[in-house]
């Protein structure tokens, strides 16, 4: 069964995707890889409307149901992301929460040429369209944790209203590689209305750094109404700072009543 599924998640990722050749084989690797080191059962393969793509699922362990969190790594990791997402797909089950970890999709080589940016978010909307698709039903609610690039991206999104607003948001090391785009992510974070937890690592991409100080300005601004920026020690691949993060975000979500 797992060969099976292997086979053809890698034959809709063959599927011709003109511009993103190389960033397709890495997808490849990455679903090659994950086909043998996680449970078959924990597999699934999310339609698109031209392929399909790679997501990891878990059932809460709990008598009791909060929701689906959906995960989404940086644009160039993977669905079991050692910075954070693998500890927190397998983590949360523990608190109520299903997990649906999302393989993100190929990040262009630069995201400020022409029309770069605006392929990157289609491609995000339809794996996060599929995803959402998915997590309804299960009962409850959904929130959504996002890292690096695909934070950033998922950002600006909601600001604009192109995607659903979940119950809660969570950025891990938001950034995009280049200081206008970073200067409008503050400025869509002012704007969007999702309850918003903002962690960063004083070991994460200068770019995060940088506007930290922006993003609380801005916010504070434009009044968004539930907005916490937390900056930690270490780096995200430590386990200590990964098992501070999950009661970080455990304890945010209670605070918000979720």
């Amino acid at each position: 069964m797992r060969h099976l599924l292997y086979l053809c998640l890698l034959c809709c990722l063959l599927l011709p995707f003109p511009g993103f050749a190389v960033s397709l084989s890495t997808e490849q690797a990455f679903v090659a890889d994950l086909s043998r080191q996680i449970d078959a059962d924990e597999l699934v393969e999310l339609p698109l409307q031209q392929q399909s793509f790679l997501a990891l699922r878990r059932e809460a362990m709990t008598s009791y149901t909060k929701g689906t969190a959906i995960l989404l790594p940086d644009g160039s990791e993977h669905a079991a992301s050692p910075k954070h997402i693998d500890t927190l797909r397998q983590q949360l089950n523990d608190y109520g929460w299903h997990t649906l970890a999302l393989m993100p999709p190929p990040m262009p080589a630069d995201i400020t040429a022409d029309d770069a940016l605006a392929a990157y978010q289609q491609q995000l909307i339809e794996r996060m369209n599929a995803a959402q698709e998915l997590a309804q039903k299960n009962p409850g609610v959904t929130i959504i944790i996002a890292q690096g690039s695909s934070a950033a991206v998922l950002n600006q999104l909601y600001a604009s209203k192109q995607l659903t607003e979940p119950a809660a948001f969570i950025m891990l090391g938001a950034y995009l590689a280049d200081t206008t785009l970073n200067r409008q992510i503050a400025k869509a974070l002012a704007t969007q209305q999702v309850p918003t937890l903002d962690i960063s690592h004083q070991q994460d991409n200068s770019q995060v750094l940088s506007q930290l100080r922006l993003r609380r300005q801005l916010v504070n601004k434009h009044m968004k109404p539930v907005y916490r920026q937390r900056s930690l020690s270490g780096s995200g691949y430590n386990n200590d700072v990964q098992q501070w993060v999950v009661h970080e975000i455990y304890g945010w979500l209670t605070s918000v009543g979720l």
